[in-house]
């Protein structure tokens, strides 16, 4: 699993994880009963506290997308796909909304928003 932080983002870097790993969850590349990477682990990688890979790993246990086991660490738990479907579909109208308020800023119109999105789905690998 793969995740990125920025430091110079208005988000907390345990926000940015945790949004990171439930979308990995939600969209199925997180499959039900792997194990994410330990604490330490993740906190090495990302050069950030265990403090702050424990904040995000116990908002996504309260979430019911994860479970800590005993000897295993935290494993990914068994999610609805309905549920799944609706959480991908929050993240899609909440990125929209800030797409939407970023190009209003930048004084673009609809159709310079239809080329740039065209653009950016064909260009995604």
């Amino acid at each position: 699993m793969k995740v990125v932080i920025s430091t110079s983002a208005r988000v907390p870097i345990y926000e940015q994880i945790k949004t990171q790993v439930r979308s990995a969850i939600l969209s199925g590349d997180e499959p039900t009963g792997s194990t994410l990477p330990s604490l330490r682990q993740l906190a090495a990688d990302l050069r950030v506290s265990v403090i702050t890979v424990t904040r995000a790993y116990n908002d996504l246990v309260a979430e019911g997308l994860i479970r800590n086991e005993h000897g295993r660490g935290f494993v990914v738990r068994e999610v609805d796909p309905a549920v799944a479907s609706g959480g991908l579909a929050q993240r899609i109208d909440a990125a929209l909304t800030e797409l939407l308020v970023s190009a209003r800023h930048a004084r673009l119109d609809i159709d310079d928003l239809h080329r740039r999105l065209d653009e950016a789905w064909r260009n995604d690998d």
